[in-house]
């Protein structure tokens, strides 16, 4: 049964403002840490707003998904539409995943069932961007080799979450090997001209 209970307006400056309150929560100091008490803290309201705004910290939580996954498929989206869709493809991954907050967010979707669906929508509508990259670059053939688009999308965006999640610590063993494996990739099937 739906609330009746009035509710703050979606897309308003107070509604933005907790969403990127949770955002910065989220990627500082984690999931544990982000609370109605700490958003309302962060943009100076009072914590009863946050409830006007959002019935549960659970639907805050999956508006901060929907709003990032928004923004990041918009950047693979414009990537896609370029002359070398599959380096811009891979420039996006490389450059903007934020492990942290990738996490974050999936620790959250093994408990917040909304969220696991924007979760899983998310990562197929990027699969098919990318996969559609890497398609075009191979010029629609499956090739011979084992390794399907769909099977080097997936190797791909591994490897950028990987690469970034260790970096984040400190670790580097490897990480030029696997650069220069898909960077061979990319220049074989996208030379640049």
């Amino acid at each position: 049964m739906a609330s009746t209970r009035r509710m703050g307006p979606k897309g308003s400056d107070i509604w933005n403002a907790m969403l990127d309150a949770a955002e910065v929560i989220l990627r500082d100091l984690g999931y544990g840490a982000l609370t109605s008490r700490r958003v309302a803290e962060h943009i100076g309201v009072k914590q009863r707003l946050v409830y006007y705004y959002f019935q549960t910290m659970d639907e805050l939580i999956v508006e901060t998904f929907q709003r990032l996954a928004a923004r990041d498929l918009q950047r693979m989206a414009t990537a896609l539409e370029g002359k070398h869709s599959l380096r811009d493809i891979w420039d996006v991954c490389i450059r903007t995943a934020d492990t942290r907050m990738v996490q974050e967010f999936m620790a959250l979707a093994n408990r917040i069932e909304p969220l696991r669906i924007e979760v899983r929508e998310y990562i197929e509508s990027s699969r098919a961007m990318h996969v559609a990259a890497i398609s075009r670059a191979a010029g629609g053939e499956p090739g011979s080799s084992a390794l399907t688009p769909v099977a080097a999308a997936i190797f791909a965006s591994s490897a950028a979450l990987a690469l970034h999640r260790e970096a984040q610590i400190g670790v580097t063993t490897g990480h030029e090997q696997v650069m220069a494996i898909i960077d061979s990739f990319i220049a074989m099937h996208d030379p640049a001209q």
